[in-house]
């Protein structure tokens, strides 16, 4: 054979050989363009699957405390429609992508499966954006066409939670005062904190002076070192054990200057603090240093100018069954909970009296859940804001 002959086979060779490589280059091109194309759309997709399980979250309880699935649904697939994706400017939604439930963050699952009018189960919204033959329509592809594909179909989940209230913003607790989860949800503090209540008021005592309307016992807050005591002293510091007297009355006057948040970690006491319960009544009654800055409101029948109602809201604490809020250890917050102050007794018994409230109580609303991320244990107080859990 000539050496022009070989040399023309293996150019010819080499020619197909580039030529197929050429095409193997082209089609893996093609697919790795579209591919970061499609990356980009899910990127996008999932922005709208998380503002929407959000909005529909946000939405979830009525200010009746009833599940609003249509509210929920609506919420939704309004905010999914703010959101675009490569091209498909508007998301859309499908109401049977949008499913309201439970979620247990203890497992990290969502289950659509519980008694959906239950506002105790129903705690969770979750959301599928599609872009696909049902909704939205599939990603046409671009170069991948050479490689046989004619389009993708892409999907994202999101699921947000609207718990109970996990934070308090600075003055929102007005009384340096912490009550003891177990005291009000059973002795493992797992109980149903509204059906602890209802049925059996934790320490009840009876008002002093009833007025019209009232009806049985209402709950002694105790801060004495007994099997009664479910209520702790608190100045909202984890640094310095020292729970006294001064920084007690500076917080009766202002409220806690910070955040105070699940998880936070603050020394705790029992004891009198006779001069902190006294300045807590005149504040109530807006007597002493408190004239003409009185807090709560004349609610109840005879109508006599006479303060005998304050709502407010109160960390709670992990139990103490066991160190009666001793000195020496800080303990956590687990969540907050809804008091209607009564009456504070100073002599000759230092206890406060009043009601625990649930959402069914027509008070409930007057507690200032303020500007609340969920986080916490359920004490009734619902957050204001959801958060994204998957």
């Amino acid at each position: 054979m000539s050496t022009i002959s070989r040399t023309r086979r293996e150019a010819g060779a080499t020619t197909i050989f580039v030529a197929l490589a050429l095409g193997a280059l082209l089609a893996f091109a093609s697919l790795a363009i579209d591919v970061g194309m499609v990356w980009s759309a899910r990127t996008q997709l999932q922005n709208a699957a998380d503002s929407s399980a959000l909005a529909g979250a946000r939405d979830l309880i009525d200010p009746g405390g009833a599940v609003d699935a249509a509210a929920t649904i609506a919420s939704a697939q309004s905010l999914a429609g703010l959101n675009s994706a490569l091209g498909v400017a508007s998301i859309s939604i499908n109401s049977s992508d949008i499913r309201l439930g439970q979620w247990d963050a203890t497992t990290r699952s969502f289950d659509p499966n519980v008694d959906l009018s239950d506002p105790s189960l129903v705690n969770a919204v979750d959301v599928l954006a599609r872009m696909d033959e049902v909704s939205n329509g599939p990603i046409t592809a671009l170069l991948s066409q050479f490689a046989g594909i004619d389009s993708y179909s892409i999907q994202a989940s999101a699921t947000a939670e609207l718990g109970y209230a996990g934070r308090s913003l600075p003055g929102e607790i007005e009384l340096p005062i912490a009550i003891d989860c177990c005291k009000i949800a059973g002795a493992s503090c797992s109980d149903d904190y509204c059906s602890t209540i209802t049925s059996n008021p934790p320490n009840p005592c009876s008002l002093a002076v009833p007025q019209a309307g009232d009806s049985g016992p209402v709950s002694c807050l105790e801060f004495h070192s007994t099997s009664e005591q479910n209520a702790c002293w608190t100045s909202f510091d984890g640094s310095s054990p020292s729970v006294n007297t001064a920084d007690l009355r500076d917080l009766v006057a202002s409220g806690a200057p910070e955040a105070v948040s699940v998880g936070d970690q603050y020394y705790v006491d029992n004891g009198d603090k006779t001069p902190v319960i006294g300045t807590i009544n005149d504040r109530f009654q807006g007597t002493g240093s408190f004239v003409g800055n009185a807090e709560g409101i004349d609610r109840y029948a005879p109508f006599d100018g006479i303060r005998d109602s304050w709502v407010l809201k109160l960390p709670v604490i992990e139990c103490q069954s066991a160190t009666h809020c001793s000195g020496g250890e800080t303990v956590g917050i687990v969540g907050f909970v809804c008091f209607e102050l009564r009456e504070i007794v100073v002599t000759p018994d230092k206890v406060i009296r009043g009601r625990f409230l649930c959402p069914s109580d027509p008070l409930y609303n007057e507690c200032d859940a303020g500007n609340a991320t969920s986080g916490g244990l359920n004490f009734g107080v619902r957050a204001e804001f959801p958060v994204l859990v998957r």
